[in-house]
């Protein structure tokens, strides 16, 4: 019933491209003046191939994770140049100079990638480049709210001519477009953006607001797992919201994954056992249930003994 488990070693060989690169890795370095975008799309490309391996061994929501981190730093750019070629005159609107890029907003890009600080630190930059300093002012406080930003200087931009920021625009729409094909965002913005979407306690608390909304609350707790992958409690929340909303399949993909992540993790084994049981697999379900006794605790321990008592353990 569950995917095969890949060796820790091998989990741990894919994770360290995750480790090693990203764009805003709060080292305190500065990029030089006028080479930012160049370390930016390198790191892009470099995260959408570690997110490509990752998806290969079936580190799934991690690899979601990854590559939204990609896709959002490449479109921010894009973005950005598009707005300042429009600023310098080019095109009858900035929509004409977007043209066919497959996120035209900040909103779109935030919704692709909630955990990346991109688009509110290049958001922020435009409006600087405008001379609208509160705005501006509003939005690289909120980028700074992520942990993953690190300050970096692209106000070099607005410097550039127009031949050299159509070539730093097609740079960025082939990488741009090359990562869209390969990526599909589960996450979705359910309101207006403030900063915190990088944080999944922020979505765990928006699918408790919207608990009379099933399908509204699960997408808030998936979002709340695709900003944290690495958390193997969000698994089991995910999994319990996306029951409770009838997505079972997405339920037992996230569950799969969360023991694929974490083996022993009392949350998950519980939630395992909750499927093992539905699915009349009690034995399977005892052997997830007696492993979720070793670590469990509170209110997630009496669940156990629950579900124990209930099968006849």
């Amino acid at each position: 019933m569950l995917k095969k488990i890949f060796t820790t070693l091998a989990v741990l060989l894919l994770l360290l491209p995750l480790c090693a690169c990203g764009l805003f890795t709060n080292s305190g370095n500065k990029t030089g003046a006028g080479d930012a975008h160049v370390k930016l799309l390198k790191e892009a490309e470099e995260l959408a191939d570690a997110a490509e391996n990752q998806y290969a061994v079936g580190l799934t929501f991690q690899s979601e994770y990854v590559f939204g981190l990609a896709q959002a730093e490449v479109s921010s750019l894009r973005l950005a140049v598009d707005t300042v070629l429009w600023l310098k005159g080019e095109g009858a609107g900035l929509a004409e100079v977007i043209g066919d890029s497959p996120y035209k907003t900040w909103d779109e890009i935030t919704g692709a990638c909630p955990g990346s600080p991109v688009p509110f630190y290049f958001e922020g930059l435009l409006y600087k480049i405008q001379g609208e300093t509160e705005a501006a002012g509003e939005c690289f406080a909120r980028a700074k709210y992520n942990p993953l930003y690190e300050e970096l200087d692209f106000n070099y931009l607005r410097r550039m001519d127009t031949e050299e920021l159509y070539a730093l625009k097609n740079d960025a729409c082939a990488l741009e477009k090359k990562i869209y094909e390969q990526y599909a965002p589960r996450t979705v913005l359910m309101a207006e953006r403030t900063g915190a979407e990088f944080s999944p306690a922020y979505h765990l608390a928006m699918a408790s607001e919207n608990s009379e909304n099933a399908a509204a609350a699960a997408q808030c707790a998936l979002n709340a797992l695709l900003t944290s992958p690495m958390t193997p409690s969000l698994y089991a929340t995910a999994a319990a919201y996306e029951m409770n909303a009838g997505n079972l399949e997405l339920a037992l993909e996230i569950v799969n994954e969360g023991l694929f992540l974490a083996p022993e993790d009392a949350s998950v084994n519980y939630m395992a056992a909750t499927f093992a049981h539905s699915s009349g697999d009690n034995e399977a379900a005892k052997t997830y249930l007696e492993t979720a006794k070793k670590t469990a605790s509170g209110s997630l321990l009496d669940q156990v003994n629950a579900l124990y008592a209930q099968i006849g353990g």
